[in-house]
């Protein structure tokens, strides 16, 4: 029993063996996976992809990609006739003693030597990287080639041809673009005298000569490749096919190569810029550290160097931060936001509406509160640029007073200030151009960490998002990235995608309609002859414009991009058919929502309840308000000196392609328009020329000046409603009722009511009592009045003088009166007086 549990093997003891295999290729692999894809194309991507990187490839042309400054490699070459063993552990069987006896003793292992060459490869990398256009797959690059050249290529020995030709003059444009290149290195600096500081480190020495030397054995070399390229591309010109001619050819083929290869001719672009600013910041660095400056002054100038790096460094992270904003990948401290508010706080067995609108306001609060987060840190990054840019001010003035100090001539100090100003500025403006080159690469890293990351995907972030009042998780993975994009997602040009005949006919239409509008503006406004010259060849470069644009190809990224995004669409658009689905923009934020079809209809019958701005009809009115215009429109044109018969023509509307204003989201109707046929015949129109295909046609009508018959007032309609029917698609506009208003502008409302009730209360209160006052007064003086009646009487005055006397009475009780009226008090006052004066 013993022997046999000695002879088992320890299964408890076993250790599972993990194979990683390549990271890289099982990422692409899940990608593709999901995507769709099947295994046979998923297998055939990876060869394509990652087969030419486990090859040798060729060490004797120049790399498009690579820059200058790389140090020599080191080149390391093992023995390829060592044969391959397995490293697997074998587990050997149970031996007995006699066995151990006879045995061999076992033979060390024979490390593998390996020779290590240094090679000091001449700068850049002499490796040819192939262009990522051409590693697309053969079928669709033969495709592009054939729309650009507008010729069918279906002979498969015009595509070996055509495709091996166009690497030989892909190899032959990066050539003369790299000598373009060097010769202008060397110019620049047998023209200066000068090199830049990476050149002295390539050569690792610190003379001209041997720079000069440098630059001019690679500029053979790359005369020496493209002499080969050349014999290469005459030897093939020879197997050229039939259908096929080689000038025409390599012109086609040279253009598709530059439109294709614009990021590496920026590049090269760039790296000539740089090389001219090194040159520059040196010869002012020579000039100004080569003066008679003090090691004061020196410190200063270092200060105010460093001072504005710091202001630098703090713009970049606040760049950085802008485009994880833009990226969708916040800090890792604002992602910790959202463990606070729970997402599994309501989470019933089925998905029902309440959950939807948790997690919307769950999304809500938490975008709101990170936004208030980001100001906060905004904020932060301005104040301290803020007192990076005062220090750095203080001490600029501080230097220059120390410079106008030293110095005699005042002349001397201000050319001296202004070379420290602009060599400060200079290295302002090169670390300016770094960072934002970084911001490039610094961006596709973040698009790419959060491709591969499922845990950023499900963050929310502070950017607007389309809003998902659904259950469907698919459309929520497929289309909310894309429906997402705002004005920072440059859409690609998908008329590229069309074939060649569907663009030749859109660039026909696009130029009949630029034509007409450009003839008819100009020789209704400029007074110019629609059969010019002028307008020939205005045709001619705007056909010449709208080919280029519509013709010219797209790179192969964009190309991509714009296939992906149309299969995306199309795909939205099928799940939201399919599903019964709505898109629509919101009113304020300008953000899409997605919802059922019956929740829209839910909300518009609760707004026409609301509002009582529409109200349904049994039948359309379309026809009787059609014939009562056209009644009209050939009455007018019946009569003499009415309308013309261009304007009969514009404004007659025809049956087939007339409808109703209020079925599509029309602007509202035009000010002018509505003024002057306002409760006219004329109003009519606005039903029918109002819509989508006519917009400018009531504009038309009041600047060509409308008979007086068509502004005739007509009676409003006073037709007994009776029963209508319900229908779902004519809806009639009547009169809109206020909107509602919350309780606490209706509570402010009545407040202000209130308190003017109450100041009209008292206004009255003091009205009725004066008026009492003048009642009483007007009595007293009426009184008075007869008395001088009789004493007129007695006098046995004249009638006429006593009527003239009665009548200047009158006006003055009248005078009295009008002065009494805001003045009763004091005449109170005066009555008590006279009152005590007669009674003295």
């Amino acid at each position: 029993m013993k022997s046999k549990s000695s002879d088992q093997p320890v299964e408890g003891k076993k250790r599972r063996k993990k194979c990683h295999g390549n990271r890289k290729v099982q990422r692409f692999r899940k990608k593709c996976r999901a995507r769709g894809m099947k295994p046979n194309n998923i297998e055939r991507k990876i060869k394509k992809r990652f087969g030419d990187s486990r090859t040798n490839q060729p060490t004797s042309i120049i790399n498009n990609n690579d820059s200058i400054d790389h140090p020599p490699k080191t080149i390391i070459t093992s023995n390829q006739n060592i044969k391959k063993t397995s490293i697997k552990r074998k587990r050997e069987p149970v031996r007995s003693l006699s066995q151990f006896s006879i045995s061999q003793p076992v033979p060390k292992k024979v490390k593998k030597k390996q020779n290590l060459i240094q090679a000091s490869v001449p700068n850049p990398d002499k490796v040819y990287r192939v262009a990522f256009y051409l590693k697309r797959s053969p079928r669709l690059l033969i495709q592009a080639l054939g729309r650009q050249l507008n010729h069918p290529l279906k002979a498969k020995s015009e595509h070996k041809f055509i495709y091996s030709r166009l690497k030989l003059l892909d190899l032959q444009f990066c050539l003369n673009v790299h000598q373009s290149l060097w010769k202008s290195y060397f110019d620049l600096g047998y023209e200066r005298q000068q090199w830049p500081d990476h050149f002295y480190n390539i050569t690792k020495t610190n003379e001209l000569q041997l720079c000069e030397k440098f630059v001019q054995d690679y500029l053979t070399h790359i005369q020496q490749q493209l002499e080969q390229c050349t014999i290469q591309l005459n030897l093939q010109a020879t197997t050229c096919p039939e259908t096929l001619t080689v000038t025409l050819l390599d012109h086609h083929l040279k253009e598709y190569i530059c439109s294709q290869q614009k990021r590496f001719t920026r590049k090269i672009h760039h790296q000539l810029k740089r090389f001219k600013d090194a040159l520059h910041e040196k010869r002012l660095h020579h000039v100004l550290f080569d003066n008679n400056l003090t090691s004061h002054q020196k410190e200063a100038i270092n200060r105010l160097i460093h001072l504005r790096e710091t202001e630098l460094k703090i713009r970049k992270e606040l760049l950085l931060l802008e485009q994880r904003i833009l990226s969708k990948l916040l800090p890792v401290s604002f992602d910790q936001l959202d463990s606070l508010i729970a997402s599994d706080f309501y989470t019933p067995a089925l998905e029902d509406q309440y959950l939807l609108n948790y997690k919307l306001k769950r999304s809500k609060i938490l975008q709101e509160t990170k936004r208030t987060w980001l100001d906060i840190l905004m904020e932060s990054y301005d104040v301290k640029m803020k007192e990076c840019n005062r220090q750095y001010r203080e001490e600029l003035t501080q230097l220059e007073l120390d410079i106008s100090k030293q110095q005699q001539h005042h002349h001397d100090a201000s050319v001296l200030c202004r070379t420290v100003q602009a060599y400060i500025k200079h290295r302002t403006i090169q670390i300016k151009k770094d960072t934002f080159q970084e911001m490039a690469s610094f961006q596709g890293k973040l698009t790419r960490r959060r491709q591969r990351s499922k845990k950023a995907k499900q963050t929310i972030g502070v950017s607007p998002e389309v809003i998902l009042n659904v259950n469907d998780h698919s459309l929520a993975m497929i289309g909310h990235e894309y429906l997402s994009r705002h004005g920072n997602y440059i859409r690609p040009n998908r008329t590229a995608l069309r074939s060649y005949k569907e663009r030749v006919k859109i660039v026909q239409e696009q130029h009949e309609i630029m034509i007409n509008q450009t003839i008819l503006r100009l020789s209704e406004k400029c007074h110019i002859n629609a059969k010019s010259n002028i307008f020939k060849q205005f045709s001619e470069r705007l056909q010449a414009c709208l080919m280029l644009h519509y013709m010219t190809p797209l790179p192969f990224t964009e190309h991509i991009r714009a296939q992906r995004d149309l299969q995306t669409m199309k795909l939205i658009r099928r799940k939201l058919k399919k599903n019964q689905l709505l898109l629509r923009e919101t009113d304020k934020g300008g953000n899409l929502y997605v919802a059922h079809v019956n929740e829209f209809e839910e909300k518009a019958i609760e707004y026409r309840l609301k509002t009582g701005a529409y109200e349904e009809l049994s039948s359309s009115p379309i026809e009787e308000i059609l014939s009562k215009v056209t009644r009209l429109l050939n009455d007018l044109h019946a009569k003499p000196n009415q309308i013309s018969p261009q304007q009969y023509k514009k404004m007659i509307p025809s049956r087939l392609t007339v409808e109703l204003a209020y079925m599509y989201y029309n602007p509202k109707t035009h000010k002018i328009y509505s003024e002057i046929f306002q409760n006219t015949i004329g109003i009519d129109f606005r039903l029918i020329v109002g819509h989508r295909n006519h917009r400018n046609t009531g504009h038309e009508l009041v600047q060509k000046r409308p008979p007086p018959t068509m502004l005739k007032p007509i009676p409003l309609p006073t037709e007994a409603r009776g029963d209508r029917g319900r229908s779902e698609n004519v809806i009639s506009r009547r009169p809109r009722r206020p909107q509602q208003q919350t309780t606490e502008e209706i509570a402010m409302q009545i407040k202000e009511l209130q308190e003017k009730l109450n100041y009209q209360i008292r206004k009255q209160n003091s009205l009725s009592s004066s008026f009492d006052n003048l009642q009483k007064l007007f009595n007293e003086q009426e009184g008075e009045l007869k008395d001088l009646r009789e004493h007129v009487h007695r006098l046995k005055l004249m009638p006429s003088k006593i009527d003239v006397a009665l009548d200047w009475v009158v006006r003055g009780v009248g005078l009295v009166q009008e002065h009494l009226q805001g003045q009763h008090q004091e005449q109170r006052r005066e009555d008590n007086d006279d009152v005590s004066i007669v009674s003295f």
